[in-house]
């Protein structure tokens, strides 16, 4: 496929796109299925499935399962971690190696209770071109960027505040290899 091909699918795409703009999905709906994608794509990697609630009453979007023991010392088989699922396109970090990122204060509280099952806030981060955000070629399939993981438990309680903002650390990337290094801690019974 030459670029002059791929060039005129995108503008195809995006004259489609607009013809069709009344019957497709928003922004915000096409931002949360990519950040579900792209867990489905880690969780999958990492050998493990992710199962979607039918309703989201408790800030809990997806809940990734692994099937047996994972590691020697662990003391639970078949952990579980419920995962919140954001997506923005100004997931930017700052000089402190964090990303500031606003959530509501239902999830906030739900995010950071002491429940059964661990939970985390996962945050998808999107180039500003949402034509950037999944390329496709014959050879290969690019998604863009990645995402960030944070465990809200234990957080302190807010008052006053909507929306109170989070900090995500960069060194959170959620990739096959942290996201079993999350799962095996899950099976020991640790703090995520």
């Amino acid at each position: 496929m030459t670029a002059n091909n791929i060039l005129s699918i995108n503008i195809k795409f995006h004259v489609l796109k607009n013809i069709l703009l009344c019957n497709m999905l928003t922004r915000y709906q096409i931002e949360s299925e990519l950040s579900l994608a792209y867990l489905h794509a880690v969780a999958a990697k990492s050998g493990f499935s992710v199962d979607v609630p039918r309703i989201d009453n408790d800030s809990v979007d997806a809940v990734v399962s692994a099937r047996g023991k994972l590691a020697v010392d662990s003391v639970k088989k078949s952990p579980r971690i419920e995962i919140q699922l954001k997506a923005s396109i100004n997931a930017v970090s700052n000089l402190h190696g964090t990303i500031p990122f606003q959530i509501s204060l239902k999830n906030y509280d739900e995010l950071r209770a002491d429940t059964v099952l661990p939970r985390l806030l996962v945050l998808f981060s999107l180039p500003r071109d949402e034509m950037e955000w999944l390329v496709l070629h014959p050879d290969k399939l690019i998604m863009q960027k990645c995402a960030y993981f944070l465990n809200l438990k234990g957080m302190s309680e807010i008052a006053d505040v909507d929306s109170p903002t989070v900090y995500i650390p960069i060194v959170n990337m959620l990739t096959p290899a942290s996201l079993m290094n999350l799962m095996i801690k899950s099976s020991k019974l640790e703090d995520l």
